[in-house]
């Protein structure tokens, strides 16, 4: 298993720990002095200062949203394009202009999508009577257009969304690390001190870490 934690995680993590780490604080501390009241009191604190940094902004939920209603509309594309696929058969056109735009929208290329959406626009207009013999709606181009101007909007808005949260966690990158780094030493301590019991699961990194990603997994970088 991948145990890279991801900045996205570390909050999660340190939940996690300091649920178990406050139970078990006397244990350890008698193992490990300088575990004390001060160390666990700034593990505490570092950690509402980092969940601060991340509820602030929101970005995550925000950018969710963008990005369902993003490829919902891509799906909403696609579905048109398969009828489209249809009137160019039927009309004796090459489908390829056709199936390569879906295949972008499939694997959630915008970028690429965009780019396409053009070059067959155009080619719908220069084809418009043979198509529209065949059941296109006379204003498909139009309607592609519309969908160029709202999936730019909505790409340009995931971006933007994508390059805050990078700034973010850039700008705060010793916060993280600081946090991190007490993470790591409860979890290094407290599993040597429950060497053998039951309890040292909740001290073992790989089985955190599985743990946490039981949910989906998000694109966010690695410290």
């Amino acid at each position: 298993m991948n145990t890279n934690v991801r900045i996205e995680e570390v909050t999660t993590m340190s939940d996690f720990i300091l649920t178990s780490y406050t139970r078990d604080f006397d244990v350890i501390k008698s193992r490990f002095v300088k575990m004390d009241n001060a160390f666990r009191d700034g593990f505490v604190t570092k950690l509402g200062f980092v969940k601060q940094l991340e509820s602030t902004l929101m970005l995550n939920e925000t950018r969710k949203g963008v990005t369902e209603s993003l490829y919902a509309e891509s799906k909403q594309l696609n579905d048109d394009l398969n009828f489209l696929s249809i009137y160019f058969v039927e009309a004796l056109l090459n489908p390829g202009i056709v199936t390569a735009l879906k295949s972008d929208l499939y694997a959630r290329n915008i970028e690429g999508a965009l780019l396409k959406i053009e070059g067959l626009k155009q080619f719908i207009v220069t084809h418009e009577t043979i198509l529209t013999e065949q059941g296109m709606a006379a204003d498909f181009a139009t309607v592609l257009e519309a969908y160029k101007v709202s999936l730019t909007q909505k790409n340009n808005e995931q971006n933007a969304l994508i390059n805050n949260r990078k700034q973010l966690t850039d700008s705060n990158q010793t916060h993280y690390a600081e946090l991190l780094k007490m993470v790591r030493k409860i979890i290094r301590n407290g599993k040597l001190v429950f060497k053998g019991k039951v309890t040292q699961d909740e001290y073992t990194l790989t089985k955190l870490i599985r743990r946490m990603r039981a949910a989906p997994k998000k694109d966010v970088p690695m410290i």
